[in-house]
Protein backbone atom coordinates (compact mmCIF):
# COMPACT_ATOMS: atom_id res chain seq x y z
CA UNK A 1 0.00 0.00 0.00
CA UNK A 2 2.78 2.20 1.01
CA UNK A 3 4.42 1.64 -2.83
CA UNK A 4 1.27 2.46 -4.34
CA UNK A 5 0.69 5.45 -2.06
CA UNK A 6 4.59 6.63 -3.45
CA UNK A 7 2.89 6.67 -6.91
CA UNK A 8 0.78 9.25 -5.50
CA UNK A 9 2.97 11.87 -4.30
CA UNK A 10 5.24 10.99 -7.06
CA UNK A 11 2.87 12.40 -9.48
CA UNK A 12 2.45 15.36 -7.19
CA UNK A 13 5.48 15.67 -7.17
CA UNK A 14 5.98 15.20 -11.02
CA UNK A 15 3.55 18.41 -11.17
CA UNK A 16 5.47 20.60 -8.95
CA UNK A 17 8.79 20.35 -10.48
CA UNK A 18 9.00 19.11 -13.94
CA UNK A 19 5.81 18.76 -16.13
CA UNK A 20 7.68 19.19 -19.12
CA UNK A 21 9.55 15.66 -19.12
CA UNK A 22 7.52 13.83 -20.98
CA UNK A 23 7.45 15.98 -23.93
CA UNK A 24 11.19 15.62 -23.91
CA UNK A 25 11.39 11.86 -23.35
CA UNK A 26 8.92 11.86 -26.57
CA UNK A 27 11.35 14.28 -28.48
CA UNK A 28 14.16 11.52 -28.25
CA UNK A 29 14.71 9.20 -30.89
CA UNK A 30 12.00 6.89 -32.21
CA UNK A 31 13.69 4.23 -33.45
CA UNK A 32 14.88 1.05 -31.60
CA UNK A 33 14.74 -2.50 -31.53
CA UNK A 34 12.12 -4.61 -31.01
CA UNK A 35 12.67 -5.14 -27.23
CA UNK A 36 12.35 -0.67 -27.19
CA UNK A 37 9.33 -0.80 -28.83
CA UNK A 38 8.08 -3.08 -26.61
CA UNK A 39 9.06 -0.89 -23.65
CA UNK A 40 7.30 2.14 -25.84
CA UNK A 41 4.17 0.09 -26.08
CA UNK A 42 4.58 -0.26 -21.54
CA UNK A 43 5.50 3.41 -21.25
CA UNK A 44 1.93 3.83 -23.51
CA UNK A 45 -0.35 2.46 -21.23
CA UNK A 46 1.84 3.15 -18.44
CA UNK A 47 0.76 7.10 -19.29
CA UNK A 48 -2.42 6.35 -20.24
CA UNK A 49 -3.39 4.92 -16.70
CA UNK A 50 -1.47 7.47 -15.02
CA UNK A 51 -3.50 10.02 -16.89
CA UNK A 52 -6.77 8.28 -15.75
CA UNK A 53 -5.51 8.26 -11.98
CA UNK A 54 -4.12 11.83 -12.59
CA UNK A 55 -7.71 12.68 -13.76
CA UNK A 56 -9.36 11.32 -10.46
CA UNK A 57 -6.92 12.71 -8.77
CA UNK A 58 -8.29 15.85 -10.10
CA UNK A 59 -11.87 15.74 -9.69
CA UNK A 60 -10.89 14.41 -5.89
CA UNK A 61 -9.23 17.57 -5.25
CA UNK A 62 -11.86 19.47 -6.41
CA UNK A 63 -14.45 17.60 -4.69
CA UNK A 64 -12.71 18.51 -1.27
CA UNK A 65 -11.36 21.97 -0.20
CA UNK A 66 -9.75 20.74 2.44
CA UNK A 67 -7.40 17.75 0.27
CA UNK A 68 -6.85 20.65 -1.74
CA UNK A 69 -5.68 22.72 0.90
CA UNK A 70 -3.55 19.90 2.13
CA UNK A 71 -1.70 19.51 -1.07
CA UNK A 72 -0.92 23.00 -1.41
CA UNK A 73 0.63 22.99 1.40
CA UNK A 74 2.77 19.92 1.41
CA UNK A 75 3.61 21.46 -1.99
CA UNK A 76 4.81 24.64 -0.61
CA UNK A 77 6.98 22.74 2.19
CA UNK A 78 8.65 20.32 -0.46
CA UNK A 79 9.28 23.60 -2.79
CA UNK A 80 10.71 25.54 -0.03
CA UNK A 81 12.92 22.54 1.03
CA UNK A 82 13.85 22.10 -2.29
CA UNK A 83 15.20 25.59 -2.52
CA UNK A 84 16.88 25.05 0.98
CA UNK A 85 19.18 22.32 -0.99
CA UNK A 86 20.07 25.82 -3.28
CA UNK A 87 18.23 24.31 -6.19
CA UNK A 88 15.80 27.51 -8.03
CA UNK A 89 12.51 25.24 -9.06
CA UNK A 90 10.90 28.03 -11.09
CA UNK A 91 14.36 28.41 -13.28
CA UNK A 92 14.93 24.72 -13.41
CA UNK A 93 11.21 24.63 -15.01
CA UNK A 94 12.21 27.26 -17.50
CA UNK A 95 15.42 25.63 -18.70
CA UNK A 96 14.07 22.34 -18.81
CA UNK A 97 10.77 23.81 -20.79
CA UNK A 98 13.66 25.91 -22.76
CA UNK A 99 15.82 22.94 -23.75
CA UNK A 100 12.10 20.67 -24.53
CA UNK A 101 11.30 23.15 -26.95
CA UNK A 102 14.45 23.06 -28.99
CA UNK A 103 14.48 19.21 -28.79
CA UNK A 104 10.73 19.32 -30.33
CA UNK A 105 11.63 21.60 -33.19
CA UNK A 106 13.30 19.60 -34.93
CA UNK A 107 16.17 22.10 -35.91
CA UNK A 108 18.67 20.47 -33.64
CA UNK A 109 22.18 18.55 -35.58
CA UNK A 110 22.88 15.35 -34.03
CA UNK A 111 25.78 17.06 -32.12
CA UNK A 112 23.59 20.16 -30.89
CA UNK A 113 20.53 17.66 -29.73
CA UNK A 114 22.89 15.78 -27.97
CA UNK A 115 24.23 18.86 -26.30
CA UNK A 116 20.69 19.89 -25.20
CA UNK A 117 20.19 16.12 -23.56
CA UNK A 118 23.06 16.33 -21.77
CA UNK A 119 22.15 19.53 -20.31
CA UNK A 120 18.75 18.19 -19.41
CA UNK A 121 20.18 15.38 -18.00
CA UNK A 122 22.33 17.14 -15.45
CA UNK A 123 19.56 19.97 -15.21
CA UNK A 124 17.13 16.81 -14.15
CA UNK A 125 19.90 14.86 -11.72
CA UNK A 126 20.24 18.38 -9.61
CA UNK A 127 16.43 18.77 -9.14
CA UNK A 128 16.42 14.72 -8.42
CA UNK A 129 19.19 15.65 -5.60
CA UNK A 130 17.49 18.51 -4.53
CA UNK A 131 14.09 17.05 -4.29
CA UNK A 132 15.59 13.83 -2.78
CA UNK A 133 17.19 15.68 -0.11
CA UNK A 134 14.45 17.70 0.72
CA UNK A 135 11.97 14.38 0.97
CA UNK A 136 14.30 12.40 3.52
CA UNK A 137 12.88 15.40 5.97
CA UNK A 138 11.37 13.95 8.95
CA UNK A 139 8.48 16.44 9.14
CA UNK A 140 8.42 16.36 4.52
CA UNK A 141 8.49 12.55 4.98
CA UNK A 142 5.08 12.96 7.63
CA UNK A 143 3.60 15.38 5.69
CA UNK A 144 3.44 13.17 2.80
CA UNK A 145 2.15 10.32 4.39
CA UNK A 146 -0.34 12.20 5.51
CA UNK A 147 -1.24 13.79 2.50
CA UNK A 148 -1.16 10.09 0.71
CA UNK A 149 -3.06 8.51 3.00
CA UNK A 150 -6.00 11.23 2.83
CA UNK A 151 -5.64 11.53 -1.07
CA UNK A 152 -5.95 7.96 -2.09
CA UNK A 153 -8.78 7.69 0.42
CA UNK A 154 -10.67 10.62 -1.24
CA UNK A 155 -9.85 8.81 -4.80
CA UNK A 156 -11.12 6.17 -3.75
CA UNK A 157 -14.29 7.73 -2.74
CA UNK A 158 -14.26 9.69 -5.75
CA UNK A 159 -13.91 6.66 -8.06
CA UNK A 160 -14.39 2.99 -7.43
CA UNK A 161 -11.24 2.30 -10.21
CA UNK A 162 -8.74 3.90 -8.58
CA UNK A 163 -7.34 0.01 -6.62
CA UNK A 164 -7.30 -1.29 -10.05
CA UNK A 165 -5.73 1.57 -11.88
CA UNK A 166 -2.80 1.28 -8.87
CA UNK A 167 -2.46 -2.53 -9.60
CA UNK A 168 -2.10 -1.90 -13.45
CA UNK A 169 0.53 0.68 -12.71
CA UNK A 170 2.34 -1.52 -10.54
CA UNK A 171 2.46 -4.37 -12.93
CA UNK A 172 3.23 -2.23 -15.84
CA UNK A 173 5.84 -0.56 -13.64
CA UNK A 174 7.14 -4.23 -12.99
CA UNK A 175 7.51 -5.07 -16.98
CA UNK A 176 8.87 -1.89 -17.70
CA UNK A 177 11.79 -2.74 -15.40
CA UNK A 178 12.55 -5.91 -16.84
CA UNK A 179 11.88 -4.85 -20.38
CA UNK A 180 14.38 -1.60 -19.71
CA UNK A 181 17.23 -2.46 -17.04
CA UNK A 182 18.64 0.52 -15.63
CA UNK A 183 22.29 1.03 -16.12
CA UNK A 184 22.38 2.54 -13.26
CA UNK A 185 20.91 0.37 -10.75
CA UNK A 186 18.56 2.75 -9.71
CA UNK A 187 15.23 1.60 -9.76
CA UNK A 188 13.15 4.19 -7.52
Amino acid sequence: MIKRATSILAIAIAALTFGGMTSVASAQSNTGSADQQQAQQLMQQYRQKASQLQQIHKKTIAANPELAAEQEKFEKQVRKAVQDQGYDVDKGQQRVEEMAQKLQSGDLSDSERKAVMKDFQAERQQMVKARDAALQKPDIQAAGKKLQSDTLTAMKKQDSKTDQLLTDMDSLRTKLRAAMPNPSGNNG
